[in-house]
């Protein structure tokens, strides 16, 4: 557990449980953490001296902010994070997927069945910066959300999946399709192989669901995986209204999908099966992704927002 992300939760339950006086039992159940563990955060804090006579914030911590956006998304929780290295991408990916990575060591349970979106780079970093769960099983399974993408694209979405399987020592669920299948009828005839059905079902049994925000642009990472919407869908998705994906299931600014299930080619969690999901953590960053982590924010898809400082104000500006 890196300094930084030890210190944001720490201080984190102090400003709840001091300054906005929930109960242990009350912040137990929005952090979704055991109330001995916020028992022992707190003693913590005073050790640390966090707490004297007000809380205090350790540089790089926004909680004012995440306070904000959290009343106004209606959301349980957003964590703000900073890039060592402004403006760069892969520094804001590493900054979010290290607070990601520290939020599921903390708020796993191992009832918890994992389900996760498997193709993006942020979730990449977050595996990256998981470290082992040596000697217990951390979770009870992990389920792979959407299809891998083209031939390298199925690769990578498989090692990630099984990554994340192997470093909570609980078995995989992969999902033996492409993510977008070639025409509706392709999808339907996929979806009806045993393999892929037995993945599909247990969709409903996921409690925790890990997927990143996408733009109306395909990403360089999926363009160069050889399989994505073709330029003419993508016309169509913009003419009515797309601003971002969950699981390449678009949406439009309020969160409304923009395809009919009839009209739909991938193999993936549908936007409202999101709705039926415990808790969705989702990993979104940038000035770019602003609206698309608005729209996704507004259809209500999300739990827990781990993203960057920048693209908070933007949100922030935006309410």
């Amino acid at each position: 557990m890196s300094q930084i992300e030890e210190q944001r939760l720490i201080t984190k339950i102090a400003s709840l449980y001091y300054e906005e006086g929930l109960k242990q039992s009350q912040i137990s159940a929005q952090l979704d953490l055991s109330q001995s563990f916020i028992s022992r955060a707190l003693q913590r804090a005073l050790q640390d001296g966090v707490v004297k006579i007000t809380v205090m914030r350790p540089q790089g911590l926004h909680l004012e902010l995440e306070r904000e956006l959290q009343q106004g998304y209606g959301v349980r929780r957003v964590i703000v994070v900073e890039a060592t290295v402004p403006d760069d991408e892969e520094s804001l990916k590493q900054a979010i997927g290290s607070a990601a990575a520290h939020y599921l060591e903390t708020t796993l349970n191992s009832d918890d069945s994992i389900g996760i979106s498997s193709w993006s780079s942020t979730i990449r970093a977050m595996v990256g910066h998981l470290h082992t769960q040596s000697g217990r099983q951390a979770a009870r399974e992990v389920v792979q959300l959407l299809g891998g993408v083209g031939n390298k694209g199925a690769f990578e979405a498989t090692l990630l999946t099984q990554r994340l399987a192997t470093l909570l020592n609980c078995p995989a669920y992969l999902l033996p399709s492409q993510s977008i299948e070639q025409s509706v009828q392709s999808k339907d005839r996929i979806m009806q192989m045993d393999e892929v059905r037995e993945v599909l079902e247990r969709f409903d049994s996921v409690t925790l669901a890990i997927v990143g925000i996408g733009e109306l642009e395909p990403s360089q990472l999926l363009r160069n995986s050889g399989n994505y919407y073709t330029e003419e869908m993508l016309k169509v998705l913009a003419e009515r209204g797309a601003v971002g994906d969950i699981c390449l299931r678009y949406f439009d600014q309020n969160g409304q999908p923009v395809l009919d299930e009839d009209e739909e080619f991938v193999v993936s969690m549908a936007l409202p099966k999101l709705h039926d999901v415990q808790r969705v953590l989702a990993l979104a960053g940038g000035q770019r992704k602003v609206q698309a982590i608005r729209g996704a924010l507004k259809g209500g898809f999300v739990d827990v927002l781990i993203t960057d400082l920048v693209a908070a104000e933007g949100l922030r500006g935006a309410l």
